[in-house]
């Protein structure tokens, strides 16, 4: 009986063995199949990079990667743009309004169905007719018969600023390629010069980590000047270097050669005078984001920050530099737009609208009143005189 049960004991033993060895088996088969499949998709999968930024002209149409924080580089430039790209209607059909003056550049934000194209108004019915232009953006900003016009190209997890400049008729003329998010752009008076600011990491100007990048554009000629880092600074006649140097929100005089900016540095935002054939930018004031300068250019309209996220718009005496709170209390995240020398226009979220959406607002530049409702369902206020 004790030999019979050894037996049993040992068949049971070997069973149970081979059993092992069979699970053992499918379960190194089954997780090599998986390791294949996870090495294969990602083997298969698109390699992100960095949208790089090559030498102005060059033919590559795939330029290496770089680092996202390489502003010093030359964006791609393109010297004349597809009409396909975004097509604009013919002359004929704007009714004379691209022509008209004083009247309204903006973007349409209150029908779904044109949603971030192009419009024209008369200053005095901005929210009467509109004339809609084939051309979508996501900022606009239009003086001397020229526009500037910022889109946004997507690939995989990167974005790419394409900044198209655009004639009387809203028809491309050439076209500005970097790396970023578009957040602000500027034609001078005369239409000479374009310039727009990209966010090259970070989203919002009150997030402490972000770095932007500011690009020149030869309006005429359709070609990049270079990155305003390039520029040399001063402060107190004295040449000062930091590689935490950020610029935003160009303004520009009437002579166009000149311009101002801010220039954050130390986590520190200041208004600094540009001058574009000597390259240098002179540091002239502490506190002022996003300048805008009045058609007399004696005052800045700026946004004031207040506290992380909560910006005051704000008017500074470029004499006397007495700064003049206006009478919008909420916060302004926008790069102003004087309608004449007594008003400010800017846009303002409105977050009660039905569904939660943007309007241009109104307010007296010398701080009395209230601020008022300009055009309802509209951004990138661009006043054509």
């Amino acid at each position: 009986m004790s030999a019979s049960s050894n037996n049993v004991k040992k068949l049971v033993f070997l069973l149970i063995t081979l059993l092992c060895v069979v699970v053992a088996v499918l379960y190194t088969r089954f997780a090599a199949r998986t390791a294949n499949v996870t090495v294969g998709n990602l083997a298969s999968a698109p390699t992100v990079q960095s949208l790089s930024v090559v030498p102005l002209g060059s033919p590559s149409a795939n330029p290496p990667a770089h680092s996202q924080r390489e502003p010093l580089q030359r964006p791609l430039v393109s010297p004349l743009a597809s009409r396909s790209d975004n097509p604009a209607p013919p002359s004929h059909e704007l009714g004379g309004q691209s022509q008209a003056k004083p009247h309204l550049v903006a973007l349409n934000l209150r029908d779904s169905a044109e949603l971030g194209k192009v419009t024209l108004s008369a200053l005095d019915a901005v929210d009467g007719p509109r004339t809609t232009i084939n051309l979508r953006c996501e900022k606009i900003y239009f003086a001397a018969d020229k526009g500037i016009c910022l889109s946004r190209e997507i690939r995989g997890f990167s974005a790419r600023t394409v900044a198209t400049l655009v004639d009387a008729n809203f028809q491309p003329l050439s076209s500005v390629r970097t790396d970023g998010i578009p957040t602000r752009a500027r034609i001078s008076p005369d239409g000479r010069y374009a310039a727009f600011t990209v966010f090259v990491s970070g989203h919002s100007y009150a997030d402490a980590q972000m770095s932007t990048a500011t690009l020149l554009l030869d309006a005429a000629a359709g070609a990049s000047l270079g990155n305003l880092e390039e520029f040399k600074v001063l402060q107190d006649g004295n040449v000062i270097k930091s590689l935490d140097f950020n610029y935003w929100g160009v303004t520009f005089q009437h002579d166009s050669n000149f311009f101002y900016a801010t220039l954050r540095t130390g986590g520190v935002n200041y208004l600094v005078h540009g001058d574009i054939k000597a390259k240098t930018v002179t540091v002239t004031y502490r506190g002022v984001e996003c300048p805008s300068l009045s058609p007399d250019e004696s005052r800045i309209a700026f946004k004031k920050m207040i506290s992380r996220g909560n910006w005051r718009l704000t008017v500074l005496n470029l004499t006397t530099f007495e700064e003049i709170p206006l009478a919008e209390t909420r916060s302004v995240d926008d790069q102003a737009e004087w309608l004449d020398n007594d008003h400010v226009l800017y846009t303002r979220l409105e977050p009660a609208a039905p569904p939660p959406g943007m309007s241009i607002m109104v307010v007296s530049a010398d701080g009395s009143g209230q601020a008022k409702l300009f055009a309802k369902g509209a951004a990138s206020p661009a006043v054509v005189r």
